[in-house]
Formats: structure tokens, C-alpha cells, sequence
């Protein structure tokens, strides 16, 4: 997806309409036009021409730039063919769709996630980035199912610290019986000897445990199995809550490192 704000269309309008105007005015005294006039307007032509063939590059209107690029050498001497590269530009413009996304959703999009959780979480992190775009261009369900793709990855990170083990790979073990099988590891750190390092790891282990299961009983299972539909308003709150768990997560564990 090509990601561009509207003011670049803007300036590439400005510069047709510049462009066209500079040529309509030395065609009105092209009778009374000197050496001088003429090079000034085909210097005023070719800044024109120039401005517009970088535009068309950003805004990905290739054939518009090539077409453009090849007058740079030999600017147009009339309106007429100036008009058409306008046409060109045009066209292929017709064949471009156009997503306003609201200011208050744009944050969201192509999100730059802190560093330490994209370091611990990188494939958590992708599906936190699509969450995000979910989120900016209205695909509010998505965007939840994207971050319980991400809370997921986080589970099995926590299970694998943990020495959860089934008879099957991990990845293949439902979400709840990954979470029921938590609770035992968490008590049998209870049994070893007191100590602040054993306090910090039974509120850290306790809390992300009951952290997966409101996420699996809140909003997995009906996101995964098409129970419910999500607004904006939830969407966020997933989304935002969702990124807090993994900036604690990331504190302690990171993902298996994928081949």
C-alpha cells in the first residue's frame, strides 16, 4: 500500500495549473516575446516539468513520470502539449483508489513498536502492526483477531519458559489447555524458598496467566470463532491493552526463533 498525504496532490495540481498558465502567457505575446522572455519561460517550463516528474514518482504514477522525464530535454511550446501530459497524469489517476483514513485512526497505522518488544516479540510485533492498520482503516474485527494472533505467540513463550510440554508440538495445543497447564507450574514455584526473586516471579507468571485467559474467555474465542464483531471503540481497547501486556512481557521472555 502506498502511503502519501493529500497536500502532494494538492502540489502536483498547483504545478499543472503553473505550468499551463506559464505557456497560456507566452502564447498571448509570442508576437512581442524576446530571446530572453522565451528562455525564462522555457526555463520556468522545465522547473514545472521537473516538480512534477519527482511528484508522479512519489505518488507511484510511473507511466506519467516517464512520459514527463522524456520533455525535460524538450519542453512543450504550447498549451495543447502540455495538456497532454495532463491527460496522461489523468488517466492514470483513474485508476487509483483512495482511502481517507481520520486523524485520530492514522496513528495507527505502520506502527514502529518500541524496540525491546519487537526485539523479544518480531512475529508478535507484525501482528501488533497489522492490529494496527485494522484499526486505521476500519477493519475493527481484524484488527482484534490480529492481536490475539499476537497475545498467542506470547502464550507459547511463556508456556515454553515455563517447561510446559504435550505429547504434540506446542503451537498445535489449544489455548486453554496451554493456559490450564500454567496453574501447576505457577504453584510449584510456591514450594521453593522464600526469596524476593521467587516473590517477583509468582506476580509476574500469576498475572500474565490471568492476563491469557481474560484475553482467551474476552475476545479470542469470539474473534476466532465468529461470535461476535468488533467496533472502533473495542477495537482500540484490545489493541491498546493488548500492547501494554507485551511491553511487560517483553521485560522477561521472548519467542522461539523461527527457522
Amino acid at each position: 500500500m502506498l502511503r502519501v498525504y493529500a497536500d502532494k496532490y494538492i502540489i502536483l495540481g498547483r504545478q499543472l495549473v503553473d505550468g499551463e498558465q506559464t505557456l497560456q502567457a507566452a502564447e498571448l505575446r509570442s508576437l512581442l516575446v524576446t530571446e530572453k522572455e522565451s528562455e525564462a519561460a522555457l526555463t520556468r517550463m522545465g522547473f514545472h516539468l521537473s516538480a512534477m516528474a519527482t511528484l508522479c514518482e512519489e505518488l507511484d504514477l510511473a507511466t506519467s513520470r516517464t512520459l514527463i522525464e522524456k520533455r525535460l530535454t524538450d519542453p512543450p511550446q504550447s498549451k495543447r502539449e502540455f495538456e497532454l501530459l495532463v491527460d496522461a497524469i489523468f488517466a492514470e489517476l483513474e485508476g487509483k483508489l483512495f482511502l481517507f483514513v481520520p486523524p485520530h485512526r492514522a496513528k495507527y497505522y505502520g506502527l514502529v513498536l518500541q524496540s525491546t518488544v519487537s526485539t523479544a516479540f518480531p512475529r508478535a510485533s507484525q501482528e501488533m502492526v497489522e492490529a494496527g492498520n485494522g484499526i486505521a482503516t476500519e477493519m475493527f474485527t481484524a484488527s482484534v483477531f490480529h492481536s490475539m494472533r499476537a497475545v498467542e505467540i506470547g502464550l507459547q513463550a511463556m508456556a515454553k519458559e515455563l517447561g510446559v510440554v504435550f505429547s504434540y508440538p506446542l503451537e498445535l495445543a489449544e489455548w486453554g489447555k496451554i493456559v490450564g497447564e500454567l496453574e501447576p507450574k505457577i504453584n510449584d514455584l510456591k514450594a521453593g524458598p522464600r526469596s524476593t526473586q521467587k516473590d517477583e516471579d509468582l506476580r509476574f507468571y500469576s498475572e500474565a496467566a490471568s492476563q491469557f485467559r481474560h484475553f482467551n474467555n474476552g475476545w479470542r474465542i469470539r474473534a476466532s470463532h465468529a461470535r461476535a464483531s468488533f467496533d472502533e471503540s473495542q477495537a482500540i481497547r484490545v489493541f491498546d491493552h493488548t500492547l501494554s501486556f507485551f511491553q511487560t512481557l517483553s521485560e522477561r521472555l521472548k519467542e522461539e526463533e523461527k527457522p
